[in-house]
């Protein structure tokens, strides 16, 4: 596929349609890293400060050294975002520990990281969804790459792979106690005894910007959720750094719609 946008790469920006990233980088070859999914609107990038503070944290995680400082990589998104005429923008901002001729699991000493970012048109919102269960993995919530947004997305790729097969649109996904994490692409909010409730992050779900930001506008609580609390849930929604997305059915039970309130939340990604 020749995909021509530009990107931005190790400080400079360069095209994508030429090869850049080493086949020994580590973050290809073993997952090695960690990524931001950061919403813009026009040059504006959304939480951005909040964003970076998340990423340099996953990368302690990780044990991998940023290669430079907030301000030069809020420079570089700004010059990638200016290649795009796309009033509102997706930008996917990726940190692998980089190339390593060493084979093997541990790393090399000293690091050379790769830090590489790319730029796309906001997708369309997505309609209500319907979500079945996932049942050929569950969500770790012992590890903590459930806390950080890593490169080893290997389980959340199985349970959408299982929800298309039913077609169905994405996936719930339990931790290893059988108890309600997130879905594949955001945290979930429910409606239960009509108040809404989140799963703690301990439970597996990833701390999500937006979810932070729910919490309080909702008056939500974080909540131990089983699978009897899932079926006296009413109504729902996932929400990640992206947007809001209403549920519409899960493992066929109908939810009621939510309309008018997502609308309402969706508001304060405009105005944040």
């Amino acid at each position: 596929m020749n995909i021509v946008r530009p990107i931005w790469l190790n400080g400079d920006l360069v095209s994508g349609a030429e090869p850049c990233i080493s086949a020994y980088d580590r973050g290809f070859a073993l997952g090695d890293g960690v990524f931001e999914t950061i919403r813009a609107q026009g040059t504006r990038l959304l939480w951005l400060s909040d964003h970076l503070s998340r990423l340099r944290e996953s990368a302690d995680v990780l044990g991998i050294p940023m290669p430079m400082d907030d301000d030069a990589i809020a420079e570089g998104l700004n010059i990638l975002l200016k290649t795009s005429a796309h009033q509102e923008s997706v930008l996917r901002l990726t940190l692998s520990r980089g190339p390593s001729e060493k084979r093997g699991l541990w790393p090399p000493s000293p690091a050379a990281p790769t830090l590489l970012a790319t730029v796309a048109e906001l997708p369309a919102a997505r309609p209500p969804l319907r979500l079945m269960i996932a049942r050929s993995t569950r969500r770790n919530e012992h590890s903590p790459l459930t806390r950080i947004k890593s490169l080893n997305y290997g389980d959340n790729i199985l349970a959408r792979r299982e929800a298309e097969v039913h077609g169905m649109d994405d996936a719930l996904m339990l931790n290893c106690q059988g108890r309600i994490a997130c879905t594949t692409v955001g945290n979930i909010f429910l409606k239960i005894d009509d108040r809404w409730r989140t799963p703690f992050c301990s439970e597996g779900a990833l701390p999500g910007l937006a979810r932070k930001r729910l919490l309080p506008i909702l008056g939500a609580e974080e909540r131990t959720i089983s699978l009897s609390n899932l079926r006296r849930a009413n109504a729902g929604f996932l929400s990640n750094s992206l947007g809001i997305t209403e549920i519409q059915k899960i493992d066929g039970r109908r939810l009621q719609g939510i309309r008018e309130l997502l609308d309402k939340l969706s508001l304060f990604y405009e105005t944040a």
